[in-house]
């Protein structure tokens, strides 16, 4: 398992990209779930795991802090990055 957080410190806003984001207690589908996060609400990104398929996150609303994989969340800096 890759649970070592790359470089990336700090936090930034994210949201959920997704109907529906299991939110697990450690980067693993195998870990106990959390909670569970739905499609455009707000969380804070805190960083990856060093292979960057996990993303650990902490929901605004209800404070629940845990892994998703990483394709299920949107960054501040993807929204600002995109082209379209």
């Amino acid at each position: 398992m890759a649970s070592s957080v790359a470089a990336s410190s700090g936090e930034e806003p994210c949201r959920i990209d997704t109907d529906a984001a299991v939110i697990r207690q450690a980067p693993s589908t195998t870990a106990a779930r959390m909670g569970i996060g739905y499609r455009d609400q707000k969380c804070r990104f805190h960083g990856y795991t060093r292979d960057v398929v996990w993303a650990h996150i902490t929901m605004k609303g209800s404070g629940v802090d845990g892994w998703v994989e990483r394709h299920l969340i949107s960054t501040a800096k993807e929204s600002l990055a995109r082209t379209s």
